[in-house]
This record gives structure tokens, C-alpha cells and sequence, in this order.
């Protein structure tokens, strides 16, 4: 029999200073504090334990609270076993193409959080998960108790309080068939469960104005990706089909089904330097009923700018320039999204310098611009300038 192994922590703690928040509201010169510890113990030659835990002070909350603390992943892990069964909280990233993934329908997002890295804002969901050898490829099945959502900004107004409080927990279950072949790795995926993006609803209706609730909207998500390489060039695809089921249930918003697809490549430029190039397009099915009401039509305008379902046909171009230099020290990221028909657009660059082994120092912006009524131009109000350094161990 194996014995334990020691547990291996690895972790960071970061501060900065961000020139605004990401809440769509009128704070400037934000300070921020975080960090995060990752936990890995093989307790037994199959048995496995991973915790990846995070605390932060900075605003990123409805109620205004500045102190938070939770849980990315943990779990156990039985790798020896049938499917490699893991019980608990896993994170579950879908996708192949570049920053806009329509398969992507597993891990909530906080995109209230101030952080450098994307991949900071995602969480796992709670349940049992299963990575299955099937013929060339996995087969990967999720059975979970959806307890999070994504946590999105929304822009306070007169008389309107968003309850913080999110969805009741749902089931939900997902199923991926993934090969990573020598001529192309593809994907074929289905989820059933609750839409990530909360459905807006009135709560109450009081003297003192509306009081809204995030609810949760079952929906069905079929959806595939491919990727390959050609000489130079890497090729991805990825597609999705999502459809909604809604008791009709007055003042809550409506929801519309969508297919979605992206492609595009990357060239390699250098050793050190890529260039990307995508196209997408989202396509919402069916109409909306026509409502006199004023506050079911508000509703409606409001979900639309948080899910992006504002215009019936939506398009447009990603591109990515990256590139290391400094013998692989720093690191520069520059991406930007061009929208139709709305011509709405946003540009985010990164900087990242490792001045040693521990010690890190990240620079960056981003820029939203567009109409008011926009999915982008709604962010203007959170483009920001950013510095922080970072601990490593």
C-alpha cells in the first residue's frame, strides 16, 4: 500500500489599484486586495484531494460588501477507479476557440470580479463528475446541483434594487464526448440544466420602488468544436444550439433561444509572437410577445444588455496579437472585439513582467465603446487602468 504523500500548497496574494470597478458605477481609484491557495494531497496511491480556495477585499458585490471568500474547486478524486470518479466541487471548461466559447455553458463567471486573469472569475459546480476512456476518445458526464450563477454588473437606478441573493439550486447534468486526435481534436457536448446567466424578475413591488430577483431559466445546450493545425496556422471552430423552457410567468423576462457559432485562426508569427484572427455570429430564433407594460418592457431591454440578447442577427471579428520577449519574462496581450449591428467595440491589453521567480508585476486596460443600448457600449462605465504585484510560491 502507498503512503500518504505530503500536501503540496501553492498559492499567491496580489495587490492593486484600479482606476474604476467593474459594477457599472461611478467609483474611481479602487484598491484590491486577494489571494489564492491551491491544496493537492495524494491521500493513497488512488485517492486524491484538490482545493483551489480564494479571498479578496474589493468591490465586487451588490450589497456593497468589500470582504469575501469562497471556494473555486474541491474535491476528491478516486484516479485509479472505473472513469476516474470525482466527487464534489470541479471547474469544467468547454471550448476551443479564442475568449468567446458559445459550448462554454458549465462554469458560472463572476465578471464583477477586478482581476488580471479571466480564469480567476470562473468557479466549479458541486456534484459528481466522471472522465470515461471510450474508444479514441472521453467521455466526460456531470451530474450537479447547480448552486452558482454568473455574477454580472448592473447598473443601479432610482427606485430598482437587484436582490444579491442568487438563483435557487437546480440539477443539471452535461455530458462531453472529447478526442484529441493526430489530424484534428473535436468535441461533441450536450447540457441540461439552468441558463448561467441569471433571468431577471420582479420580487416585490413596494412604495419604495421595484425589487428584483435573479431566477433561474432551464435550458438545453447542444454544441461542438474543432481544432486543428495546418503548417503555420491553428484552426478552431465551435458551435452551439441553446433553447429555453419558461412557464411564462408575468414580469419575468423572456428568454430566446440562439444558434451561435465562432471560427477563425492563429499564425504564428516567431518563436515568441501570434497573431488571431476569428469571425462570429449568434442568431436569436422566435419574437418576443409584445407587452404594453412598462416594467415587463424594461425588464426585457435590461436582460438583454446582461446576456446579450439584444439584436436578432449579431456579428462580427475577434483579433489577438500576443507576443513574450525580455528571454520570456513578459508577456503582451492585446485582444478586441468588433460588433454588428450595433457597432460596438472593446480593446483590452495586458502586460505582464516576472521581475523573479516570485515576485510578478502586471499592467493593464480596458476600453468599451458603443451605444448606450448596447451589449459593449452598456460597459463603458467599466473601462479602467490597472497595476498590481503579485507574490508567487
Amino acid at each position: 500500500m502507498a503512503h500518504a504523500q505530503p500536501i503540496g500548497i501553492s498559492g499567491e496574494v496580489a495587490a492593486g489599484v484600479w482606476s474604476s470597478s467593474r459594477m457599472l458605477d461611478d467609483r474611481t481609484g479602487v484598491g484590491v486586495l486577494r489571494g489564492d491557495v491551491q491544496l493537492d494531497w495524494q491521500a493513497m496511491e488512488s485517492l486524491q484531494l484538490h482545493a483551489d480556495l480564494w479571498a479578496r477585499s474589493a468591490p465586487e458585490r451588490l450589497d456593497h460588501k468589500r470582504e469575501d471568500a469562497g471556494i473555486t474547486e474541491l474535491y476528491l478524486r478516486l484516479g485509479q477507479a472505473p472513469c476516474a470518479p470525482a466527487l464534489g466541487k470541479r471547474l469544467v471548461l468547454w471550448g476551443r476557440t479564442d475568449a468567446i466559447n458559445p459550448t462554454d455553458q458549465v462554469a458560472p463567471r463572476n465578471f464583477r470580479r477586478l482581476t488580471p486573469d479571466d480564469d480567476e472569475q470562473r468557479s466549479g459546480q458541486w456534484g459528481l463528475h466522471l472522465d470515461c476512456q471510450a474508444g479514441p476518445g472521453k467521455l466526460q458526464l456531470h451530474w450537479m446541483s447547480q448552486r452558482e450563477f454568473n455574477q454580472v454588473p448592473l447598473r443601479e437606478q432610482p427606485g430598482v434594487v437587484v436582490l444579491d441573493a442568487q438563483p435557487a439550486p437546480t440539477t443539471s447534468f452535461a455530458a462531453k464526448y472529447d478526442v484529441l486526435g493526430e489530424a484534428a481534436d473535436w468535441s461533441i457536448g450536450f447540457v441540461r440544466g439552468a441558463d448561467l446567466h441569471p433571468t431577471l424578475a420582479v420580487d416585490a413591488l413596494t412604495p419604495q420602488g421595484l425589487a428584483l430577483a435573479q431566477k433561474a431559466t432551464r435550458f438545453r445546450m447542444l454544441g461542438a468544436d474543432v481544432a486543428f493545425v495546418r503548417g503555420e496556422i491553428a484552426y478552431r471552430a465551435e458551435f452551439a444550439w441553446v433553447t429555453y423552457d419558461q412557464d411564462g410567468a408575468p414580469l419575468t423576462a423572456r428568454r430566446r433561444p440562439y444558434v451561435s457559432g465562432v471560427a477563425g485562426g492563429e499564425w504564428a508569427l516567431g518563436d515568441r509572437e501570434t497573431l488571431g484572427l476569428q469571425l462570429f455570429w449568434k442568431h436569436l430564433h422566435g419574437d418576443l410577445p409584445a407587452s404594453p407594460d412598462p416594467i415587463q418592457q424594461s425588464l426585457q431591454v435590461a436582460q438583454g444588455l446582461i446576456s446579450n440578447e439584444l439584436d436578432d442577427d449579431q456579428y462580427g471579428v475577434t483579433a489577438r496579437y500576443a507576443r513574450s520577449f525580455l528571454d520570456s519574462r513578459a508577456d503582451l496581450d492585446l485582444f478586441a472585439v468588433w460588433s454588428q449591428p450595433s457597432e460596438d467595440w472593446m480593446l483590452r491589453g495586458r502586460l505582464s513582467y516576472a521581475y523573479s521567480d516570485h515576485i510578478r508585476l502586471r499592467t493593464g486596460f480596458d476600453v468599451f465603446r458603443g451605444l448606450r443600448q448596447s451589449y459593449l457600449g452598456n460597459l463603458r462605465q467599466n473601462a479602467l487602468l490597472y497595476f498590481e504585484t503579485s507574490y508567487i510560491w
